[in-house]
């Protein structure tokens, strides 16, 4: 008999027998699944059953199906009736991420208590054998030259597959809502338009076209790691010059209100049970990659994902898609041209018999309207904060020489705009504030500017 193979099974049936033994972390507790039973947040969550409670950890552990607009019901629902609840887990991933921006979800991730992330499934960028396009670099030379030209065929718009197409788009420097993206509604019609040459490209999970990459019928062109994946011969869009880098990763998050001994309570269950011979054998059996984060270092993890993902989606479904804009996007102009129409009424009704105040305050509403324009101007192509922060220069160089009280003079002006790096640097403070406030306060969007994205 082979000693390796009976030494091994010594060992997990000692680590199981230990984890048995061991008093349950919690007696019971409810996991969510987002999703209709059989798909990937419902496999997790029966998977995180399973090994939970044959490892003794919880000793009973519920799992719940709520289905629907890809997860953001369920999302609503965990966040309306689990607040509080020190016993209550949410199956989540980079797919509901997209799909609360996407679908203008009243809740989001920034609403629950992040636990831990758990597995992970890189994409992969595939064409038939018979396409002209041999590598990475020749089907972004195509994006590039024309956008329109390239399709692409995946999952949901929205999903994990569709926001790597607008990344590698952004990346070539392409506008992504140029993209001309086809939603499938599953794995096997995306594979059959790409085998039957209907669309230029395919992006999917790898799992899904692993058999067709194997036998010859896709070339897989690149894989969406940050480095290469051990016993996947595909190179990286990273080491074809595409700064891009995309994981369909799924999660745990707990609901808000928990107490600091709550929230390490559940972190200490799933991170036992991450360790568990129980969850090891299911990682190994459904070829799922372990990508296991938790505590602050998720936290910020999913906060970093949530920015980045939500400023292409939007991009993605902008006013040239023909979808709705979001609350923030509308929130700085309607309130830039609200704010104009005031300062230009109050400077009309103060029209002075004083000559001079009356020229100031021409003077005022000529650099104010200056601003104004430059604002609307730079707001898509540079973002808001650069926008904001000219706004702000402008207009404070219309109005400094009032409120100094003093004669308005040629070279009045000419010692403002000298002291203007100044004001620069105090509107990019303030701009900067205002954007971190809406963006990750309010979690309203707003531009980040396609030079930023390009730059990125």
């Amino acid at each position: 008999m082979n000693a390796v193979p009976v030494a091994a099974a010594v060992v997990f049936f000692l680590l199981g027998a230990a984890s048995a033994g061991a008093d349950p972390l919690l007696e019971r507790l409810l996991i969510i699944a987002p999703a209709a039973p059989g798909g990937g947040w419902d496999q997790t969550a029966r998977a995180m059953q399973h090994a939970l409670e044959t490892e003794g950890i919880v000793r009973r552990v519920e799992v719940q199906n709520v289905a629907g607009a890809a997860g953001t019901i369920g999302l609503a629902q965990f966040v309306s009736t689990q607040r509080s609840n020190g016993a209550a887990l949410l199956v989540t991933g980079l797919v509901m991420v997209g799909a609360t921006i996407w679908n203008d979800s009243p809740v989001s991730l920034g609403q629950v208590t992040p636990v831990a992330r758990l597995t992970g499934e890189y994409e992969v960028v595939a064409v038939p054998a018979e396409s002209p396009h041999r590598d990475m670099r020749g089907l972004a030379a195509a994006l590039r030259a024309h956008p329109g030209a390239v399709s692409w065929g995946g999952g949901s718009a929205g999903g994990t597959d569709h926001i790597l197409a607008g990344l590698i788009a952004a990346a070539v420097g392409a506008d992504p809502r140029a993209v001309n993206y086809i939603a499938f509604s599953g794995g096997g019609e995306a594979v059959a338009a790409l085998l039957g040459g209907n669309v230029t490209a395919g992006v999917s999970g790898y799992s899904e076209f692993a058999p067709h990459i194997h036998s010859g019928r896709l070339r897989a062109l690149a894989i969406s790691a940050a480095d290469r994946v051990r016993g996947i011969d595909v190179p990286t869009l990273r080491e074809q010059g595409l700064a891009v880098d995309l994981a369909n990763w799924r999660a745990v998050v707990a609901p808000p209100g928990l107490s600091r001994e709550e929230r390490r309570r559940l972190g200490d269950v799933v991170a036992r049970m991450s360790r568990s011979a129980a969850w090891r054998k299911t990682l190994a059996d459904r070829d799922w990659i372990d990508t296991y984060q938790d505590g602050d270092a998720f936290a910020r993890y999913l906060e970093s994902e949530r920015v980045r993902i939500a400023r292409i989606v939007i991009r993605l479904r902008g006013p040239g898609g023909g979808e709705p804009i979001r609350a923030g996007q509308r929130l700085f102009p309607t309130a830039i041209l609200l704010g104009a129409l005031v300062i230009a009424i109050l400077l009309v009704r103060n029209r002075s018999v004083d000559r001079e105040t009356h020229v100031a305050n021409r003077r005022a509403l000529l650099w104010v309207v200056c601003g104004l324009a430059a604002f609307l101007l730079l707001l898509e192509p540079a973002g808001f904060i650069v926008a904001a922060s000219v706004l702000f220069v402008l207009v404070g160089r219309g109005f400094a020489p009032c409120a100094a009280g003093a004669p308005v003079r040629a070279d009045a002006g000419d010692r403002m705009w000298g002291r203007g790096s100044a004001g620069l640097l105090v509107g990019l403070m303030f701009s900067t504030l205002v954007y971190l406030a809406f963006t990750r306060g309010l979690d309203l969007a707003l531009p980040a500017g396609r030079i930023w994205t390009w730059m990125r």
